[in-house]
């Protein structure tokens, strides 16, 4: 929560509102397996050196991050209904329509009010724009070449699942596109490959 900003200049109290940099939930879970195989480990520890070079040393690696979005607000907009039925059941919620946009609010540009005094909050804290679900994975290879230095090989993939991350919807009720998602946030997949010496 916070109170930093007025809804109705400097003569009216401060707002006291969910902050923009509110995330009500936070996961993230990280891990590392070593494959068994090669020398020193459980399957092929005898193997030739050969063998031994090409199945050992290999590791997988994941992060997952999933992460609530941020609250949204709609401006100094005219709302004449029941703001608990803004926000939509996320079976219902798609690009096309985040939120209930009939839920009770002025949409003809004719009808808005030049002056007024605000009691819309700036932010609600059940209407939220999308947030993470995220996984990212890598392989690496080690190559032990000499006592003290190891060659490394790897393949990282961002986003490794091409999971969408919506950016916020448009919140502006006199827009044609008012509830409706134009952006994403992040990045699509993403493969990198590297290499390097470590000594």
């Amino acid at each position: 929560m916070e109170a930093t900003s007025r809804l109705n200049g400097m003569e009216s109290p401060l707002e006291y509102v969910i902050s923009d940099q509110d995330r009500p939930h936070r996961f993230v879970i990280s891990g590392i397996w070593e494959l068994p195989f090669g020398k020193g480990r459980k399957y092929l520890s005898s193997a030739p050196a050969v063998v031994d070079g090409i199945l050992g040393g290999w590791q997988i690696q994941g992060i997952y991050t999933g992460q609530g979005g941020p609250p949204l607000g709609f401006g100094n907009a005219l709302f004449i209904g029941n703001i608990k039925d803004i926000p939509l059941p996320k079976s219902r919620r798609t690009p096309e329509m985040w939120f209930n946009i009939n839920a009770g609010f002025e949409r003809n540009s004719a009808r808005q009010l030049s002056y007024n005094y605000r009691t819309l909050p700036s932010r609600f804290n059940d209407v939220r724009g999308d947030g993470f679900n995220l996984w990212d994975l890598s392989v690496l290879k080690n190559t032990r070449l000499r006592e003290g230095m190891n060659f490394q090989i790897r393949g990282e993939f961002l986003n490794a699942f091409n999971h969408p991350m919506f950016g916020p919807p448009n919140t502006s009720p006199t827009s044609t596109a008012f509830g409706q998602v134009t952006s994403q946030r992040g990045y699509p997949r993403r493969i990198q490959l590297g290499a390097k010496l470590l000594f």
